[in-house]
């Protein structure tokens, strides 16, 4: 069994609890204005061009055989409409200016991985996380893989939208020690507005977890957009959905930031939030102490 992987970073400790190991799979079925990963959001390889890394030897252009580069006097242009991510032009560029975002694994490469840093794992109570792009959109790869690392004893947790069929987020449970779960806003105009889909079905799946897994560790994760979603009517009304689901599930809130604007570039899309500015401190204690004073856990 194969699935297209983004990336995985090991060794990370913000994606979970102990030191983990997280496995981003490309495809997501949201388009979220501020997201940070644009790489991750299409289920198919695309090139990334880092023009800034670009010498202009052009190397590429002679290398690609579907005439997708070429170089010209203003320097190397893409054709991203011939593209085949074939990733020749990324063995002959010199200088790392290309990359293709995403590749195909066996689930029996990505174990090596993992089982490689079991020690780590068991020494920090880490394990590993599946996120993306969006899990979901790659069911039976993402369950394949957290039942291996179930059956040898690794702590397993999921990162995802929730934006998905019930039947396939039932079965994906089945598997995960811990939940993050992303709530971005409670309007269904406003969300489908900034994200390109509706939060009825994401609010619904929150709630049947509540329902039928009521033991399950589950982290709701709010993304603090400035303008959008950071108003109190907004975050009261999450705090208050939160709080009647169960009693023991925390909020977490994640400024939002650019440190994803590159990959845009690198992309050659145009990045909708461009003079959008990040969350000040002050503001996230303010919201913070609002989801306290509702009686909601706040991490």
């Amino acid at each position: 069994m194969k699935g297209l992987v983004l990336s995985i970073e090991r060794f990370a400790i913000h994606d979970g609890p102990g030191i983990r190991t997280v496995i981003f799979l490309k495809g997501c079925p949201l388009r979220c204005k501020w997201c940070s990963t644009p790489d991750g959001q299409r289920p198919r390889p695309e090139l990334e061009f880092f023009r800034e890394r670009c010498i202009g030897c052009g190397k590429c252009a002679e290398t690609c055989p579907s005439g997708a580069v070429k170089k010209s006097n203003k320097g190397i242009v893409n054709r991203r409409n011939l593209c085949m991510a074939c990733g020749k032009c990324t063995i002959t560029c010199p200088t790392g200016a290309r990359i293709i975002a995403g590749k195909y694994m066996t689930v029996g490469e990505i174990m090596e991985i993992i089982e490689s840093d079991t020690l780590f794992y068991f020494n920090s109570g880490g394990g590993i996380t599946l996120s993306g792009g969006e899990p979901m959109m790659q069911p039976s790869f993402s369950i394949e893989i957290l039942k291996r690392c179930r059956d040898i004893g690794i702590h397993t947790c999921m990162e995802t939208s929730a934006y998905c069929q019930w039947s396939i987020f039932h079965e994906i449970l089945k598997y995960v020690d811990l939940l993050y779960v992303d709530i971005k806003h409670m309007s269904h105009n406003v969300h489908k507005k900034f994200t390109g889909k509706s939060n009825k079905i994401i609010l619904e799946n929150i709630q049947k977890i509540a329902q039928e897994y009521p033991g399950k560790p589950v982290i709701v994760r709010v993304p603090i957009i400035p303008g959008i979603n950071d108003d109190s009517a907004n975050i009261i009304a999450t705090a208050l959905f939160v709080r009647q689901l169960n009693k023991n599930y925390k909020i977490e809130l994640l400024p939002y930031h650019k440190l994803g604007l590159y990959r845009y570039y690198a992309l050659s899309r145009r990045y909708p939030l461009q003079s959008l500015e990040p969350p000040s401190k002050t503001k996230l204690d303010t919201l913070k102490t609002l989801i306290k004073s509702l009686g909601v856990k706040v991490i």
